[in-house]
């Protein structure tokens, strides 16, 4: 055997430090694992962890979302106190046709004078009125019972159909209600003792009158609805209540918005209401009466009202519906 060829010689020393080194080296591999094994661990525990906490803020977030939506659902929804208000501010839609002026009636039928301007009446439209609810009713308002006979009210939407007051006398061949002959009488002789020529152009026309202008109009303009435009039929007109009366200026020929500039309405517009007269069709407020202005036609509703639908420049459909 050649020396390289010898077998090798391995001392006590370093056969137990070669053993040695197998143990260290089989111990840093048992506790690698145990590293990977409890890291394993840990990472398992935070996942786990992590879920739950996820699923807690799931479920939260939907529980505040199903209380807000349960919120706003009771809060939505009104009561039946709160429900009968809704119903009640509804705005009240008015179906009758626009764009009627009151007739002059006895004064165009007899004297021919006074006659309405055809330029000054509108096109047909269809009116809304907004009349204000009882709920919204002013703390101001007259204590007054509007069921009394000076607040009747005549227009298509209100017929009075054959209504026929007891009348009287008061010029020119003009009648009114006896229960305002005080009222008017006065009213026309303060005005002319403020200097102004006045002149009764019509009162009281009773419904055959009516009947007969209606027909005649309908017959020159060959429809009821263009007729209605100028005449209301009868039963309608409120000349047929006999409380109220076209009082214009004895110069001044043709009824249109002009009389407004003379100094005979200028007086009666301001003092009206001391006598218990109305400015009955005022001017902006055709959509809820349904008639054009009219500065010549006055109303007798009593001081009372009178002063207050001046004051606060509501027509008569307004201040009634306040009672309503």
């Amino acid at each position: 055997m050649s020396q390289d060829q010898q077998p090798s010689y391995e001392s006590p020393r370093d056969e137990e430090g070669r053993k040695g080194r197998e143990r260290t080296g089989g111990d840093e591999r048992r506790r690698d694992e145990e590293r990977r094994k409890k890291n394993a661990a840990r990472k398992a525990a935070r996942e786990r962890q992590v879920r739950r906490q996820m699923m807690f803020i799931g479920g939260g977030t939907a529980l505040v979302l199903l209380i807000i939506i349960l919120v706003a659902f009771f809060l939505k929804k009104p009561s039946g106190d709160a429900r009968e208000d809704v119903v009640a501010d509804q705005t009240v839609e008015v179906s009758t046709e626009t764009g009627a002026t009151e007739e002059t009636g006895a004064a165009e039928v007899e004297d021919g004078m006074n006659t309405v301007d055809p330029v000054a009446i509108p096109e047909e439209t269809t009116p809304e009125m907004t009349a204000e609810t009882t709920s919204d009713r002013p703390a101001d308002l007259p204590d007054i019972d509007i069921t009394s006979w000076q607040y009747i009210l005549a227009n298509a939407d209100h017929p009075i159909g054959d209504y026929t007051p007891e009348t009287k006398l008061v010029e020119n061949d003009q009648y009114v209600d006896y229960r305002i002959y005080d009222a008017i009488t006065s009213f026309i002789a303060d005005c002319r003792a403020a200097g102004n020529s006045v002149y009764l152009s019509s009162a009281y026309r009773s419904y055959d009158t009516q009947d007969y202008l209606f027909k005649r109009k309908v017959e020159q303009y060959g429809s009821e609805e263009e007729a209605a435009k100028i005449v209301l039929p009868p039963g309608t007109s409120e000349h047929q209540t006999g409380l109220s009366a076209d009082i214009t200026e004895v110069y001044y020929e043709v009824k249109n918005r002009e009389l407004e500039n003379t100094d005979m309405y200028k007086w009666m517009a301001a003092h009206c209401q001391e006598y218990g007269f109305i400015v009955r069709y005022p001017d902006g407020k055709e959509d809820i009466t349904d008639i054009i202005y009219e500065p010549w036609h006055f109303r007798y509703v009593g001081v009372e009202a009178a002063t207050y639908i001046m004051e606060h420049d509501l027509t008569l459909e307004e201040f009634l519906a306040y009672y309503e």
